[in-house]
């Protein structure tokens, strides 16, 4: 018996959480798969023994996969790590448009001297005027931490690489130490999603081979929140509701999104009737939250509302729907010109209460119990679609959650290369009409290609929940959610009369079958 047999994973419906007798082959369930194992030779045969290769295991695959992409990742930003000694100083060199020309932008540089993290001290307690206006440090508090983490480690080793390789600017080493750091965490990610996938490991591919990764991988530090959001469900699948709350709260101290889990596994209580367990990760939730931000906010109160201020007044970013219509048809907005926008702030907010009171109705009523990963894609992708500001590495958070939710190989990638290709086409556009950028056409093109697939993907996870097409990965686990958890498979309550009998066991072997 292998070591992968013998640690399988619990029953669920009957079937083996990743057991290697149930694994599923893409390679003659994926017309996309499909050709490329057949590059390589053809599908695996019906009587293969799978998982008994002691060494490349799908895990270790799909890291090394991870690991490659993320060396791509690198690359389209090395352009932008170049930099020209001047008088025995390193100067990064950016001239020409470099970061816009090469596409190799990316926040991590221009942060390390804009946010003071080149110079001694706690980031929070940094500022400068900017505009008539007092500036600190606007990323959530892990965020900073992180950035500052990486920012000491660049200063105490730079003096060292800068003896051996004088012209590399100092900010190029603090962008490579945060990239390194980030691919590991990465990788990371990639195993807690093998682990999620259960009987479809191999879907995990999706998110390894991304083209948004190798454009965005180190475009921002999106990655962080990514890896406490996907650890939640790791925790949760585990049945540790207190680990789940705790890095949900973290996950939300990185960026906001992470909070959404609590919606969606709001809904699987209900309908399992375990309100007593989504309260004690909520209370987790919010306790880890508090005390990561209430020192900082009592410390520098400014600093720590500085995140909120500016998504407060500024305006639409670039990529999204309120910036194409404004190009394509002269839309001036809903507020004043040169106020805060605080109409097209409360229509946002509006139209996404109303989108979550719609996908929670919608989840209480469909007779199968919708699964977890349908329900946070759902929630995610609708505040990116409605948000007034969608940073173009925002799409990294529905990576995983695209593949969990409907792992349809043919959709996930042509949504991810359209999305991928937005970013050089953005950079292209930002060179200006002086500088013969891009079109605004051109661009507004592509954000509509990536809205629409996104849009085309969240309708069919919502048929998919209302029973119109099969639901793969319920399908492959006996009729079960593999992120259940503690909700285990069965419905409790529901708004509707009719509700899935998954107890009822012929039902559960024509789910099976």
């Amino acid at each position: 018996m292998t070591k992968e047999r013998k640690h399988a994973r619990p029953r669920q419906g009957g079937i083996k959480l990743g057991d290697p007798r149930y694994r599923i082959s893409p390679g003659r369930t994926e017309p996309i798969a499909r050709s490329f194992t057949e590059f390589l030779g053809g599908p695996l045969g019906r009587f293969s023994q799978v998982g008994t290769q002691r060494w490349w295991t799908p895990l270790r695959l799909l890291v090394t996969v991870a690991l490659s992409f993320l060396s791509l990742a690198y690359m389209t930003k090395a352009n932008c790590l170049h930099g020209n000694e001047v008088a025995g100083t390193a100067q990064l060199d950016w001239s020409g448009n470099k970061q816009y020309v090469s596409a190799c932008y990316t926040d991590i540089i221009p942060l390390y001297s804009g946010r003071g993290l080149d110079q001694p001290g706690f980031p929070y307690a940094y500022s400068w005027q900017e505009g008539g206006v007092t500036r600190y440090m606007e990323y959530p508090v892990l965020t900073g931490i992180f950035q500052w983490i990486m920012a000491v480690i660049t200063r105490l080793g730079y003096p060292a690489i800068h003896a051996m390789f004088p012209s590399v600017p100092e900010v190029s080493f603090y962008f490579t130490i945060t990239a390194l750091t980030m691919a590991l965490v990465w990788g990371a990610v990639v195993a807690m999603l093998a682990e999620l996938a259960g009987n479809r490991v191999w879907d995990v591919v999706l998110v390894a081979a991304s083209p948004l990764v190798v454009v965005h991988a180190f475009t921002n530090w999106d990655i962080l929140a990514i890896a406490a959001a996907i650890g939640a469900l790791v925790a949760f699948r585990r049945h540790h509701l207190v680990i789940t709350g705790v890095l949900i709260g973290v996950g939300t101290s990185f960026k906001l999104w992470p909070a959404f889990l609590l919606g969606a596994l709001l809904i699987v209580a209900l309908r399992s009737k375990k309100l007593r367990a989504w309260f004690v990760l909520a209370a987790g939730a919010l306790v880890t939250w508090l005390i990561i931000n209430v020192p900082v906010m009592l410390a520098y109160p400014s600093a720590w509302g500085e995140f909120l201020r500016l998504n407060s007044q500024r305006g639409w970013e670039w990529t999204t729907i309120y910036a194409v219509l404004s190009r394509e048809f002269g839309w001036s907005g809903l507020d004043p010109a040169g106020k805060a926008p605080v109409n097209l702030n409360i229509l946002t907010l509006l139209l996404f209460v109303a989108a979550c009171v719609g996908i929670a109705v919608l989840g209480l009523c469909v007779r199968r119990r919708p699964r977890v990963a349908e329900l946070v894609f759902l929630i995610v992708a609708a505040f990116l679609l409605i948000n007034k500001v969608w940073s173009p590495q925002y799409s990294l958070w529905l990576v995983p959650l695209a593949v969990l939710a409907l792992p349809r190989w043919r959709l996930i990638f042509a949504w991810g290369l359209i999305d991928a290709a937005t970013w050089p086409i953005l950079m292209w556009h930002l060179l200006g009409a002086e500088n013969k950028g891009a079109p605004a056409g051109l661009l507004d093109l592509f954000i509509l290609g990536r809205d629409g697939l996104i849009l085309i993907i969240a309708v069919m996870v919502i048929r998919q929940m209302l029973g119109k097409t099969v639901d793969k990965v319920s399908r492959d686990h006996g009729g079960c959610d593999p992120l259940a958890g503690p909700f285990d498979c069965y419905d409790r309550w529901t708004l509707s009369s009719k509700r899935s009998q998954l107890d009822n066991t012929s039902e559960r072997e024509a789910m099976k079958s």
